[in-house]
């Protein structure tokens, strides 16, 4: 969901709207952030135990990275909203509604993270852990880094793709229409190119369904 000119609700310009043709897209992006959140707190709990494994800035990272998904948490939530206010066929309807049960439990690990970290900071130490705990820390802090974010999920962007199989001068790649799907790896992101000339057929409402790449930065602008 791009930024327009007008005002949004956090006062970052108002958003393209994405059309309810994307639902499947949107609600995949969506789950992936669900899973994401999922293995988040199961690399938590260990310190819910024993508080004392994090330090202060782990846990403020922690409070950063979640509470600005919390942040543009009614992007997606509003966006289920204006799809529910239009006339949708029975299909679309189902799929709308599999979309928005994917946000409020996404919505709702988000709130047990925060919930989380605030409990966390209560025990955290500013000393030199134990060797036998500061593998966990670096796991931790590794979790984290890689929530770091350049092209954050569902951002639209241009990106290199070619329109044959035969084109392998990645040089030569045109830029074309995507969609964030997620990180991928540290530097590498996969993208969703839409481009109806390289759909490679339709889903079972009858949507096209478009390739998916995995780019490095280079590769990749924010529209």
């Amino acid at each position: 969901m791009a930024r327009g000119n007008g005002g949004g609700r956090d006062g970052r310009g108002e958003p393209e709207w994405r059309p309810v043709g994307d639902v499947d897209m949107m609600t995949a992006v969506v789950l992936e952030q669900l899973g994401a959140n999922r293995d988040q707190l199961r690399a938590l709990e260990p310190a819910r135990r024993a508080p004392h494994l994090l330090d202060d800035d782990t846990v403020e990272r922690i409070k950063q990275v979640f509470g600005q998904q919390r942040d543009d948490m009614w992007l997606w939530v509003e966006t289920g909203e204006r799809w529910q206010a239009q006339e949708l066929t029975a299909a679309e309807a189902a799929k709308v509604d599999q979309y928005v049960a994917a946000v409020e439990a996404f919505a709702a690990s988000n709130t047990v993270i925060l919930a989380l970290a605030d409990e966390l900071a209560a025990g955290t130490i500013e000393v030199t852990l134990e060797s036998g705990l500061e593998l966990g820390v670096e796991t931790l802090a590794g979790a984290l880094a890689r929530q770091a974010n350049l092209f954050p999920d569902a951002s639209p962007v241009r990106v290199r793709h070619p329109l044959t199989a035969a084109d392998t001068d990645e040089r030569s790649w045109p830029w074309l229409s995507g969609l964030v799907v997620g990180m991928a790896a540290p530097g590498e992101w996969d993208i969703v190119v839409i481009d109806d000339r390289l759909v490679v057929g339709l889903d079972a409402g009858g949507n096209p369904v478009y390739p998916v790449c995995r780019r490095a930065a280079e590769a990749i602008r924010l529209q």
